[in-house]
């Protein structure tokens, strides 16, 4: 079961406290406004994909983290997967991560992804460790990256630095569905 928007905002106020972080310096690293923020941390609000990454990183934690109730991976050799069963991260906007691999022992991280029509990772081009790979299974994506966009369709592929500040967006009318391999795991990684 996925935490709830007020779920996710209680665990953001809680870390940030821990941090001795008032919510407008919080605000300030985060590079958001106190108002979002406070909305975030009520449940007001579901944030964006890319507001949760640099919540994360202020606080020096995985975004899989701020989901902590959700968040049980498996470490064991062979250990099938079922559809019902993959750790999910939603996030504003509807933008769905599924963790396709099992385990923190996997080189990498292996994620379906799911963007409603319209929905991006957020106003805010993000950056993380390693290399990613993305495939269009169904719908359209516009990859933004490297001062560049790449509008991609249902077979393409494409490859990128993730080191180099991105966002994906859905410009179509359906829902888009990818699959994405990130070199180093970050997204679904507990630290």
């Amino acid at each position: 079961m996925n935490p709830s928007p007020e779920d996710i905002g209680r665990r953001i106020r809680t870390l940030r406290k821990e941090k001795g972080f008032t919510l407008a310096k919080m605000a300030e690293l985060c590079q958001c406004s106190s108002s979002l923020l406070s909305q975030i941390e009520t449940g007001a609000v579901n944030p964006s994909f890319s507001t949760l990454k640099s919540i994360s990183d202020v606080l020096g934690i995985s975004m899989a983290s701020l989901f902590e109730t959700s968040i049980t991976l498996k470490d064991t050799p062979l250990s099938p997967i079922h559809a019902n069963e993959r750790k999910t991260l939603t996030t504003g906007g509807g933008v769905s991560l599924q963790l396709l691999s099992n385990g923190t022992a996997f080189p990498c991280e292996f994620i379906l992804t799911r963007l409603p029509a319209g929905a991006s990772t957020g106003d805010v081009l993000y950056k993380h460790d390693g290399k990613e790979c993305g495939f269009i299974l169904e719908g359209e994506l516009v990859v933004e990256t490297g001062g560049e966009s790449y509008h991609m369709r249902r077979g393409d592929t494409i490859t990128f630095d993730s080191s180099i500040p991105h966002r994906i967006t859905n410009p179509g009318k359906k829902e888009a569905v990818s699959i994405w391999v990130n070199t180093v795991p970050w997204m679904f990684a507990i630290k």
